[in-house]
């Protein structure tokens, strides 16, 4: 029996520590960010589904619905994690550089995040684009990776791109993207 639950604690370790090498892997400066256009089991596009239920954390009546029809980025994070704190600043860079070209912006927060976190990443972060908490969690379970920070790129007809990474080299990639989307360059 000893034997049993001894090699069970070593499987747990290696499925822990593989799990940790992946998540880590995503984070190093070499590592290359991924855009990928998101789709279902048989290969069709995913798009954006702007009836889920959001709440707006200044202005709780802003339907996300707003938000359908018009390029748009979504920076899907969690208040307490570091790496959404370390990269909120490139990502909200790109929302305001390109808001006059006609990209819409809005941060979007876990559901299990507490509101007054959420408030409080706002006020450091000195945010200025609109925020939203996914409550229900129907964002995360339909569009999340289980991974925060992440970035989507909503197109005006509504297909889903997402990002595996918010550092520098991901928000060269999402900005090459919008360009390419509004015809610039």
């Amino acid at each position: 029996m000893n034997f049993y639950i001894k090699n069970m604690r070593n499987i747990l370790f290696l499925v822990i520590f593989c799990a940790f090498s992946v998540a880590c892997a995503q984070m190093l400066p070499g590592a290359k960010p991924v855009a990928s256009h998101m789709a279902d089991s048989e290969g069709q596009p995913i798009l954006m589904d702007f009836s889920i239920n959001l709440v707006g954390l200044k202005d709780a009546n802003m339907p996300f619905s707003v938000f359908s029809d018009k390029p748009l980025m979504i920076y899907y994070f969690g208040p307490n994690c570091p790496y959404c704190k370390q990269n909120y600043g490139g990502v909200q860079q790109v929302a305001k550089e390109y808001e006059q070209k006609g990209l819409a912006s809005i941060s979007v927060s876990v559901g299990n995040a507490n509101r007054r976190d959420i408030l409080m990443f706002m006020e450091q972060q000195n945010a200025s684009i609109p925020f939203f908490q996914d409550t229900d969690q129907s964002f995360g379970k339909k569009y999340g990776d289980g991974y925060v920070p992440r970035l989507y790129l909503v197109q005006p007809d509504g297909k889903v791109y997402r990002y595996a990474s918010t550092d520098s080299e991901g928000i060269k990639e999402v900005r090459a993207d919008i360009e390419r989307l509004f015809g610039i360059k």
